[in-house]
This record gives C-alpha cells, structure tokens and sequence, in this order.
C-alpha cells in the first residue's frame, strides 16, 4: 500500500469550518460539508457522522461524504463491538491511526471486509452522554501519524456536531412541549367553554385585560369592548359593584371566591344574573411553596348565567311562603274548632277531636320546620370556632322548659372548640326535641360530649322505642324512595346541617331499649405552633 500524503493547513482548514457551520442551511449540509474540510485537509477517502447505543451495541452511519467509486455507507448499520469507533466511544477521546499495523488491528472487521487501513476518530457528547462519533477514513495507510493540530481539528468537528445536535434536539422536545400544551391549553378551553359561559381576567386594579369571546351572548360586548375599562362597567348598581369589589379584595388576599345571583348588567341595559368564581393568578417565577400575595399579578375568573335559575328559585321561594302562611292560619283555625269540640264533647268523639288538634299541631311543625330547612340550604356557610358545650347547655336549657316532664341532661367534656357553623345549634336541637317528642311520657335524654384523634363526637341518647329504618336511612344517607318517607322534615334538617359542615351523622345500634345518635365532626388542624 502507499501512503497517504497530507498537508494539513490549520488556518484554512479552521476558516472553512467556521463558514460552513455558521450559515442557516439544515444541520446535516452543513455537518457533510464540514466532514468535506477535514477530508480535504487530511488526505482521506471519506468522512462520516455515526450514531451509536452501548446498551443494544448498535453502530449507524447517519452522514457521509462522496464516497467516490465506493459504496454511499450512509444508514449502514453495524455492531459496534465490530468497528473502530468501539474505541473512540470507551476511551471517550480521539483514537487516531495512520496504519492498522502500527495498533494490530489488521485482522479486525473494518480492515478485512470493509479494507479501511487508516482511521481518525473523534467522539460526539450531546448532554455530556456518548452520542456517536466524527471519522474519516481510508482504504490506504497514510505515509505520516495523523499530527496534534490534525486531531485538534477532528476533535473541535466532534463538538461542533455534539452542539448542533444537541440544539436540534432541544428544538425537537419543544415543539413536542409546545403541541402538548397547545392540546392540553385547548382540552381546558373545551373544559371551560362547557363548564362556563364566560371566562375573563383582571388585573390588580379591577380592569379587564381579558375576555372570552363568549361575552358577546352574556353581556353584549365585543371582548376589545372591555379591555382596559374597570369590571364596574357591567354592574347594574353600586351596590353591586361594591359587593363585586369586596370579592375583589378577598382574592387579592390569596382567596379563591364563589358567589352565587351576582347581579350583572349588559350592554343593552338588561340586567342578567351569575355565578362568579375568582381565583389569584401569581407570578409564574416565583415557587408555588414561596408565593405570597404580594406575588399576584392577577385574577382569573368564569361566569355561568343562572338568571333562569334564580327566577324559579324566587317563584319557589314565593310558594313556600305563601303555602307556609296559608298553612298557619288554616291549620290555627282547625285548632281552635278542635280544641272547642274537645273540651264540649266526651267519650269517644272527645277521643277523635284530641287526634285532629294532634294532627293540626304536627302540620304547624312541620311548616316551620320547612322553614329553617329551605333557611339552611339557602344560607351561606360560614364555619368559624364554636365552643360545643354551651351550645349543648342552651340546647338543653331550652327543651327542658319546654318538656318540663322530661330529663334532658348533657355530659362529657366541659370544653370543646370546632370549626363549625351556628347552624349546628338548630340540628342538635331537632335532635332533642325529637327524642323528648317520641319517647314516652317522661322521656329521659342524654346528650353527650366526646371526642377521638380526629373527631369530636354529640351523641343523642333517648330510652324509647327506638329509630324506625326509614327514620335512619334519612339520617345516615339523606335518601328518600318512592316507598319510604320520613315522617317529618326535622330529620333531613339534622342531615343537611351536619354534612354542610363537613360532619356525618350515624345510627348506633342500641344494647338496650332506645336508640343513641352521633354527630361526628372533624377536628380543626393543629397549627404549627402548638
């Protein structure tokens, strides 16, 4: 074999290799051309790029020069265990040779079925992981060892292609991140778009800085219409405009805020009303466990029109009132007949007046007691820290002057503070007075205080009959079938209440005569520094 003759021209060489890979054209013309130079320089047959993976010992030509009258080995795939470039990966540096002789490898894969006699390796780290490699080869030994300048070169081709492709690929991931959030951005409009009738935002003086097009069928207004102008624009008046800005506060406070029946005017004067949910927007920058408000930047907000919900909300609410008073009355009048028959009449027929004035009273009660319930769903809850036992003690205090036959007593602990809502009094109350109403002429009622790790517990115990099953399934899961109804609304009035707050109500099953009901609440977390 002859020698290769090179003539290695380092500031022509460097040159033509800053020009060639700092144009625009796409990375694979440019990394061929760069491979040219180093061919030129070097006295070479051809120059290649590979790509390779260590774990399945997978070795692919990826780029190549002309390779002349040889064949094009571009997308030739190999063991790497069979190739030069085993070295240059391991040694994770230049691995360079004039001669297969000089290093012994005359009898390996690459001089014997591919005749390459002369290779100059350099190795390509795309985030600092082994990538592939940068050779040029050929089928000749080259007369000289291939000199420092020579693989200073090579190695600088390597980082080149190691940058690029390290570049190309972080360009790849964000495009793929890009789709990903535009699907994942246009998943949340549907959602939004299906949950909401409108979805805006505000920035920390109350502006509109956004408004989905869908304003236009709430309110009128074209979404440039708004931006830039105060969210008083489309309050009817200032009441409602100082409520929305009370909301406003709240959510710059860190609060995330829902108010139901806000009243909104369009921009044909009407006046429409709405659901509003608004929730703080913080500085995306700073770390979700570090953010305070002084990191909202602004507010976010969805409106759904229910203008046709509260119009029926206040016909039902008119109803009730006017069933409610006419009920009194009528049913006032029925007592006062009943009472007169029962005291004229005796036997049997005094007997049958006595059960009309019962029957009148239960009616009155339950008229009151649907009262306090369309009250309790109606009313917002607003939990704060309520001592149990003086709301125990007024309870008892109460019913007892009102069923002076009986015994109500409360016991357990003398102190007991909740998160809870005052409403809690009117279920313990039902409660009582349920048992007191229906267990016997002197009816004997324990209410008692207790608590577990995570609870706190009012157990009602009575010595009557006990709770039929559809009296408990009322209480323990506030379901009702065609086939059983509670026999008043008092107990559905427990269920709501203690739920509302966050608390079950439970059945115990009795070892004796009467039955024992327990309200359990959740305890409120334990501050840090306690």
């Amino acid at each position: 074999m002859s020698g290769i003759q090179a003539g290695f021209d380092r500031q022509t060489a460097y040159s033509r290799l800053y020009e060639v890979m700092q144009t625009d054209r796409p990375l694979e013309e440019r990394l061929r051309d760069a491979l040219d130079v180093g061919v030129s320089q070097f006295g070479v047959d051809m120059g290649i790029v590979t790509t390779i993976d260590q774990e399945t010992d997978h070795w692919e030509v990826l780029i190549s020069t002309d390779p002349g009258e040889q064949p094009d080995p571009t997308g030739l795939k190999r063991d790497l265990n069979t190739t030069y470039c085993l070295r240059t990966i391991r040694e994770e540096e230049i691995v360079a040779f004039s001669d297969v002789t000089d290093v012994g490898l005359e009898d390996s894969v690459d001089a014997v079925e591919y005749g390459i006699h002369c290779y100059h390796g350099a190795p390509i780290l795309v985030d600092g992981e082994p990538y592939g490699t940068v050779c040029f080869t050929a089928q000749n030994a080259r007369a000289e060892p291939f000199s420092e300048a020579e693989k200073s070169f090579s190695h600088l081709v390597a980082q080149m292609a190691g940058y690029e492709i390290e570049q190309q690929q972080y360009e790849q991931e964000l495009t793929a991140w890009e789709t990903q959030l535009n699907e994942r951005s246009e998943i949340y409009r549907a959602v939004i778009d299906a949950s909401f009738d409108h979805v805006f935002r505000l920035d920390l003086n109350g502006q509109f800085t956004y408004n989905s097009p869908s304003v236009v069928e709430l309110l009128g207004y074209e979404p440039e219409e708004l931006t830039g102008s105060s969210m008083q624009l489309v309050f009817p008046d200032e009441e409602a405009a100082e409520r929305a800005m009370e909301l406003l506060e709240q959510i710059l406070s860190g609060e995330t805020v829902e108010e139901r029946y806000l009243p909104l005017e369009t921009k044909a004067g009407d006046v429409i009303y709405a659901d509003v949910r608004g929730t703080p927007i913080y500085d995306s920058e700073v770390p979700e466990s570090e953010r305070t408000t002084e990191d909202i930047v602004a507010v976010q907000g969805m409106t759904r029109n229910v203008t046709e919900r509260k119009r029926r909300d206040g016909l039902i609410s008119v109803i009730n009132r006017v069933l409610r008073h006419n009920l009194r009355n009528d049913v006032g009048v029925i007592n006062g007949y009943a009472e007169m028959l029962e005291d004229q009449l005796v036997g049997q027929q005094q007997t049958l007046a006595k059960r009309v004035r019962t029957t009148s009273d239960r009616l009155l009660d339950l008229s009151e007691t649907a009262q306090k319930l369309e009250q309790t769903l109606d009313g917002p809850i607003e939990r704060k820290p309520i001592d149990l036992r003086p709301l125990v003690d007024r309870v008892v205090d109460q019913l007892g002057d009102q069923y002076p036959e009986a015994s109500i007593a409360a016991s357990g602990l003398e102190t007991c503070v909740v998160d809870t809502a005052p409403r809690l009094e009117t279920a313990v109350w039902e409660l009582v007075d349920n048992a007191a109403k229906h267990t016997g002429e002197t009816p004997t009622v324990g209410i008692e205080l207790a608590e577990t790790d995570t609870h706190v517990a009012i157990r009602v115990r009575d010595e009557g009959p006990g709770l039929p099953e559809l009296e408990r399934s009322v209480l323990e899961s506030g379901e009702e079938t065609p086939l059983a109804h509670g026999r008043g609304l008092g107990l559905w009035l427990v269920y709501w209440i203690v739920t509302g707050v966050g608390g079950t109500v439970s059945v115990i099953e009795p070892q004796q005569l009467g039955s024992t009901v327990e309200l359990r609440l959740p305890k409120p977390p334990v501050s840090a520094s306690e």
